[in-house]
């Protein structure tokens, strides 16, 4: 079973903690939340990116620093028209700085076993991850129908929502 997603990211530690976990991943929502345990940040300084580090990048180039242990996958999409992606909230977080853990694949998350790693998830030093703002939204009852439907796929007027 792959209960490790290795994720390729501009994100530096202080943004990860400071939003709750590691995103925008354009992942299948459920594989994540019903197969992984753990979330492993690897830094990429995209060199094209010089001079424009939205990121807040803190690492060196394809070193894993920080693992997460997930908590839960939630949508990040506010715009129902574009593509859907997804954040994963951490329970806990541990510091780790081991080199060239990204192998160069070109989508952002890969999916790996514990027993692949050079290094024991299970035994490192977690601490609470720090509290966070939610990302959550109100949506009118029209948006809701807008946005499920736009996520399940459907026409908007097959959508019911009961109160």
């Amino acid at each position: 079973m792959r209960n490790v997603a290795l994720t390729f990211t501009a994100r530096g530690k202080e943004r990860i903690l400071r939003e709750g976990g590691s995103g925008d991943w354009t992942v299948n929502p459920l594989r994540v939340s019903d197969h992984v345990d753990y979330v492993i940040c690897c830094q990429n300084t995209n060199p094209k990116r010089k001079g424009n580090d939205w990121g807040q990048a803190t690492h060196k180039h394809g070193q894993a620093f920080l693992v997460g242990k997930l908590l839960e996958v939630i949508s990040v999409t506010e715009d129902a028209d574009k593509k859907k992606r997804y954040q994963f909230v951490f329970s806990e977080y541990a510091e780790i700085e081991i080199d060239d853990i990204w192998g160069g694949d070109r989508f952002p998350v890969r999916y790996l076993q514990e027993k692949d790693l050079p290094f024991d998830v299970t035994t490192l030093d977690y601490k609470p991850m720090p509290k966070f703002k939610s990302k959550e939204r109100v949506f009118s009852l029209e948006e809701a129908k807008k946005a499920l439907s736009n996520f399940y796929d459907i026409d908007k007027t097959d959508v019911k929502i009961m109160l």
